[in-house]
């Protein structure tokens, strides 16, 4: 399966400081945040990897390997509108939350819930540069990526995380799944893109190409 191991290009510092607020921390100086923001930046280990997936629109199931039932209308509508639907799984590693579990063992709580926040807000960046790189991929083909949805989002609910995870093989980036059905690292994230066919040229070479075998489906 494809893998994504580009750097991580930023962190908004400002999206960090307002999530961090919302989850109850003190008032963040910006020096804390871009702290956060750097410290993630340092022991981040990012990682996607995403599959093809395959939908049986009268069941309802996601054919792979591990295949399961989606749990989701809007989730079934925007799969059966889109012209290629890809599950994924993104992580960034295991050391960050590390750091942050010894902070709030330390009860460094504020500190600790800056790091957690940008290590929330990194992921979900990263999730985006996944996006925008099958943009780039599939440009030639005439699609774009479309739309990103994730288990816990919507009325798709949260335990079909383990599911994409399962599916993808997301082990083979270093994620497990526990007994209970959390995903470990706990920040990792999965979840669907969908890719809208718009038209368009094409080079004429598929090698390289996301969309190659799958012109104008």
């Amino acid at each position: 399966m494809p893998t994504f191991t580009d750097p991580l290009k930023e962190i908004n510092a400002a999206s960090v400081k307002e999530y961090a607020l919302q989850r109850g921390a003190a008032e963040l100086s910006d020096d804390a945040v871009s702290e956060a923001c750097q410290r993630v930046m340092e022991l981040a280990k990012p990682v996607a990897m995403c599959q093809q997936c395959f939908y049986d629109t009268t069941s309802h199931m996601v054919l792979c390997d591990n295949p399961f039932t989606l749990n989701s209308p809007s989730a079934c509508q925007r799969i059966e509108d889109a012209a290629i639907v890809l599950m994924y799984a993104v992580t960034l590693g295991e050391a960050i939350e590390k750091e942050v579990d010894a902070l709030f063992m330390k009860k460094d709580i504020t500190r600790g819930l800056a790091l957690d926040s940008a290590l929330a807000v990194a992921t979900a960046g990263y999730t985006k540069q996944l996006a925008d790189m099958l943009d780039e991929a599939g440009a030639a083909k005439g699609y774009k990526a479309a739309w990103i949805m994730n288990p816990g989002t919507g009325d798709w609910p949260a335990g079909q995380a383990a599911n994409i995870a399962k599916a993808v093989h997301a082990e083979q980036i270093g994620v497990s799944l526990l007994p209970s059905g959390m995903l470990m690292p706990r920040k990792t994230v999965t979840g669907i893109i969908g890719l809208h066919y718009l038209g368009g040229g094409c080079s004429g070479s598929c090698s390289g190409c996301a969309m190659a075998g799958h012109c104008g489906e």
